[in-house]
């Protein structure tokens, strides 16, 4: 029996680094090879203190801090986040806000949705210190009336981020560029008209940011 020729080909597949898992762990541990994983997963990493590796929880540079935000959060939420640190970062410069402090907020805001509650109490036993900037995160849902600055920027960007989809987010996008207090209550109002129609109860502190901005 004859056989055909064989045919060999070169499949060249994308995102594949040719790296041994012992060379990166030893990148890792030097501060290195940060660049050949998903950032989630370097995060991951990076706050188990895997390989080697070494970062203060408490005292993260941004550089860290994003990937370990990002560990924490279910795959499809991950656009959402960025998208808001991109928007906080906009609205920051547009109304001179603290822009570190407004990325930081940013990335952390939805950072424990899918932690129960005894993960999270946990976690807040473990680091037992808040963060500077933790009413935004806070607020950032409800608002409240008499923000900061760093508030509606957060409050705004996670409105107004760009992978949101929703009729009448382009009109509130650019109102909220116009003038940041036109847009939040603007926002606001939105929000309360949204929860109306759906029998849901609105939050006080949505109520009372909304009325301390017409008054």
């Amino acid at each position: 029996r004859t056989y055909p020729q064989a045919r060999i080909f070169t499949l060249t597949i994308p995102g594949v680094v040719d790296v041994s898992s012992t060379d990166l762990r030893t990148m890792l541990a030097k501060g290195e090879g940060v660049n050949l994983l998903p950032p989630a997963v370097y995060g991951y990493i990076l706050r188990e203190g895997l390989y080697g590796t070494r970062a203060d929880l408490k005292r993260l540079p941004l550089r860290e801090l994003r990937p370990i935000a990002l560990s924490y959060l279910k795959n499809k939420r991950i656009p959402h986040v960025l998208g808001t640190e991109q928007e906080a970062i906009r609205l920051a410069e547009r109304y001179g806000a603290d822009v570190e402090k407004a990325r930081v907020a940013a990335l952390l805001h939805d950072c424990s949705k899918k932690l129960n509650m005894e993960e999270q109490l946990e976690l807040c036993g473990r680091y037992g210190s808040q963060l500077e900037i933790y009413n935004a995160i806070w607020w950032h849902t409800t608002g409240h009336a008499h923000m900061t600055l760093l508030e509606k920027v957060i409050y705004l960007a996670d409105y107004i981020e760009p992978s949101r989809n929703f009729p009448g987010v382009d009109k509130l996008r650019a109102v909220c560029y116009k003038d940041l207090d036109e847009g939040l209550l603007m926002g606001l109002e939105m929000t309360i008209e949204e929860m109306t129609e759906m029998g849901n109860p609105v939050h006080h502190a949505t109520i009372e940011a909304r009325d301390a901005l017409k008054g």
